[in-house]
C-alpha cells in the first residue's frame, strides 16, 4: 500500500497581483469575499446595495495574494460610450473599491487599473478617454491628483467647459436628482455607504497637502457619504508618467534603505 503523499498548500505572500475579470464570471465564494472585505471598511452598506452596484458594472479588478490566491482588494469598473454635441468620447467608471488594509501602500491596484484604461485608448486614440469617479475620501482623490496630470476639479485652475459639460452629463446620467450640480457632489436620499470612523484619518499633517484640504474644502459632506465627482484624462504620456513615479517611488525606498543599513553599521 503507497504511502499517502504531503500536500503542500501556500501561505500567503503580503503582496498584491491584480488582473481584469468579467463581472458576469465572478464565483459565488469571491462574491462573499468581497463583500466581507467591504463591509469591514464601510458603514450603511447592505448586501442589496452592494449586489445591485455589482451588478451595473461589467469589469472587475481583483486583487489577490500572490500566495495563497486570497482575495484581498477590488474595484468594479463600468465602461461608457458615448457623445456629446456631436463628439464621442469614452469613459471609465469606478465603483465600489477597497483593498485590505494589511496591503496598503502596493501599487497593483494602480498599475491593473492604468493598463485597462491605457488599452481602451489604444482602442480609438482619436477619442478623448476619461476616468471617471466619484469619491468620499481623500485617499481616492490623491489616486486622481497624483496619477493623472490633466484632472479635474482641482486646487490651481478652473474646470474647462468641456470638461464641465462631460463630467454634468455623466453624473446626471448616473446618479440623476442625487447630483447637485453647483457644488459638483452626489447627495443621496438613502445612505449608499461611508467610510468607518477611524478609516484613513484626516490629521493636520494632511491638511497642509494642498490636494487634500481642496478636497475637504470642495466636498465638506465626505464624512456623511457625499462624493466629489472627478474626472481625469487618459493621454498618450500616461503610462511613462506613471511609470516614472513607480521607478520614483521605488529609487526613494532603496535610498532609505540604504541609509538605513549605512547608519546601522557605523
Amino acid at each position: 500500500m503507497g504511502k499517502a503523499q504531503d500536500v503542500w498548500v501556500a501561505g500567503p505572500s503580503g503582496k498584491l497581483v491584480g488582473r481584469v475579470e468579467p463581472v458576469s464570471g465572478l464565483s459565488a465564494s469571491d462574491r462573499a469575499a468581497m463583500w466581507s472585505l467591504f463591509q469591514g471598511y464601510y458603514a450603511e452598506v447592505t448586501p442589496e446595495l452592494f449586489e445591485r452596484d455589482l451588478g451595473q458594472k461589467q469589469l472587475l479588478i481583483v486583487l489577490r495574494d500572490s500566495g495563497d490566491q486570497s482575495l484581498k482588494g477590488f474595484s468594479t469598473i463600468e465602461i461608457y460610450r458615448r457623445h456629446l454635441e456631436g463628439r464621442p468620447f469614452v469613459a471609465l467608471f469606478s465603483g465600489d473599491t477597497i483593498i485590505d488594509e494589511a496591503y496598503w501602500g502596493q501599487s497593483a491596484l494602480q498599475r491593473t487599473f492604468f493598463r485597462t484604461l491605457f488599452l481602451l485608448k489604444l482602442e480609438r486614440p482619436w477619442v478623448p478617454v476619461y476616468w471617471f469617479l466619484i469619491s468620499k475620501g481623500y485617499k481616492t482623490y490623491l489616486l486622481l491628483a497624483r496619477n493623472f496630470p490633466v484632472h479635474y476639479p482641482r486646487h490651481d485652475r478652473p474646470t474647462p467647459p468641456r470638461v464641465q459639460a462631460i463630467l454634468d452629463f455623466l453624473a446626471q446620467d448616473k446618479f440623476g436628482s442625487a447630483y447637485q450640480v453647483m457644488q459638483g457632489i452626489l447627495r443621496f436620499a438613502e445612505p449608499h455607504g461611508r467610510l468607518k470612523e477611524g478609516i484613513a484619518p484626516l490629521d493636520a499633517d494632511l491638511m497642509t497637502l494642498p490636494d487634500v484640504r481642496f478636497f475637504v474644502q470642495r466636498n465638506p459632506g465626505h464624512a456623511r457619504g457625499e462624493e466629489l465627482v472627478c474626472l481625469g484624462e487618459a493621454t498618450f504620456s500616461l503610462p511613462f508618467y506613471f511609470g516614472g513615479r513607480l521607478l520614483l517611488k521605488a529609487a526613494r525606498h532603496t535610498v532609505r534603505r540604504l541609509w538605513a543599513f549605512a547608519t546601522a553599521s557605523s
